[in-house]
């Protein structure tokens, strides 16, 4: 057989299937080498944690905004209709109880209490004209009697003697009606005439002022509204308004403290006075007014201004606390938690064991401080009805789930009332990502991991 000859068909065949088998066998094993290279090479989750403290003092606040007003405000109106001829108060002005506001034209008020007591002059008139009537009656009637007992004056005569007495009664009766209405009307107009000069009602400062000099009010159907006085500006009120998901934590009695935005860096202090019952629906958002009563020292605060209200609810002294981004992280599914809901006192052993073998000082809640932190009206075995809170806790390569009841919070630390928490427990507030990794070698000066570093 000549070897410079072609290969046969059969030979290329069994080369081309050695190669592929050759193939197949070195992707196989770098397929199963990289699976395992990345096994190898994943790192486990880390975390970010915080310790759990005790607190010296812990402090529960709650924010409003609200209105400040006047203690009491006044608006002063006209109970007549006419003409402003003269104004004697301007805003901001000063009153006293009595002095004259303003003066309405007094010209068609006049003339009616005139008439009035024309009137009335008429009916007094009327009334001794009766009474002379009823004098003349009575001695027609004494001199019919005498001539009918003489059987002089007939029956008749009689008759209508005695009937005029009775309708000289009669008249006299009227007489004094008329006169008894026409001093009624009489005081009517002239107390119309009286309201053409407006007082003030109160002491105070005037706020606004809606009408001028000219200007024609109509008092038909209601009075319309000359002056808003305010009374005594050194006793104000802050109108705040309060969600319903706070409005619990407050009393009366309770301190409050405020800001507004003309006087920055002061704070001002007030007292709650009075929580309304009446709600305000706005958008469905439910609040409640609380009231609270401030001195207005030096007249700093005007009618009108915002408030930011603080109200201090609680305040806890020597708790232990967690910080309330450990109460909100949750793991995901990629991360190891050891056991579930229902393997929470087998966790709370191995908590109970590590922190007892660490040898540090732990400090944790005793049963009469719980009592002493519940709300107003609870007991100890409301504890068992309070909903509980879960924190982490890293335990080697995993999670030790803990569920905590938690207490009153300042914002950023929750305070403990139960559970297997103590102090400096490492309580996880997130999880660092790669993202977080790379920042932190970008901070240090160095290249982010996986960037090669500079040659020159």
């Amino acid at each position: 057989m000549d070897p410079l000859a072609p290969p046969s068909r059969l030979r290329r065949i069994l080369t081309l299937i050695l190669q592929i088998t050759v193939l197949a066998g070195l992707g196989a094993g770098g397929y199963f080498g990289w699976k395992k290279y990345q096994k190898t090479s994943v790192k486990p989750p880390e975390y970010v944690t915080e310790p759990a403290q005790v607190l010296p003092l812990l402090i529960e606040r709650t924010t409003a905004t609200g209105t400040l007003q006047p203690l009491l405000t006044v608006q002063v109106g006209a109970q007549v209709s006419g003409r402003i001829v003269k104004l004697y108060a301007n805003y901001n002005s000063q009153v006293h109880q009595s002095d004259l506001l303003a003066e309405l034209d007094p010209t068609l008020y006049a003339s009616q209490v005139a008439q009035a007591r024309a009137n009335l002059a008429q009916s007094r008139a009327v009334l001794q004209h009766a009474e002379a009537a009823q004098r003349s009656a009575q001695k027609t009637l004494a001199r019919t009697q005498v001539l009918y007992a003489k059987q002089l004056a007939t029956q008749a005569d009689h008759d209508t003697a005695v009937a005029a007495v009775e309708m000289g009664r009669a008249d006299i009766a009227n007489a004094q009606a008329n006169i008894v209405q026409g001093e009624a009307s009489l005081a009517l107009q002239e107390t119309n005439l009286a309201y053409c000069k407006i007082y003030s009602p109160v002491d105070g400062v005037v706020l606004s002022r809606s009408v001028d000099v000219g200007q024609t009010v109509a008092a038909s159907l209601q009075a319309p509204v000359l002056f808003s006085i305010a009374k005594d500006l050194g006793q104000m009120q802050v109108h705040a308004n309060v969600d319903e998901a706070d409005i619990g934590k407050l009393a009366e009695g309770m301190p409050a403290s405020f800001t507004v935005d003309a006087f920055r860096g002061m704070v001002f202090q007030g007292v709650v006075s009075q929580l309304r019952l009446s709600p305000q629906i706005v958008s469905n958002v439910v609040t409640y007014d609380a009231v609270v009563d401030v001195q207005n020292v030096a007249n700093r605060l005007k009618p009108g201004m915002t408030a930011t209200v603080i109200f201090e609810t609680a305040q806890r002294k020597g708790v232990l606390a967690v910080p309330n981004a450990a109460l909100r992280w949750r793991p995901t599914a990629d991360d190891n938690v050891e056991g579930d809901s229902a393997a929470g006192k087998k966790n709370d052993a191995k908590v109970q064991a590590r922190g007892d073998s660490s040898g540090g000082q732990k400090s944790r809640k005793k049963g009469a401080d719980i009592t002493a932190d519940l709300p107003t009206g609870a007991t100890a075995s409301d504890l068992t009805r309070l909903p509980p809170s879960r924190v982490y806790l890293v335990h080697g390569k995993s999670l030790v789930p803990v569920d905590v009841v938690v207490g009153v919070s300042d914002g950023k630390f929750t305070e403990v009332l139960s559970g297997n928490v103590h102090a400096d427990d490492q309580v996880v507030v997130r999880r660092l990502e790669k993202a977080d990794a790379g920042a932190s070698s970008a901070s240090k000066g160095g290249p982010p991991k996986g960037m090669p570093r500079r040659m020159f």
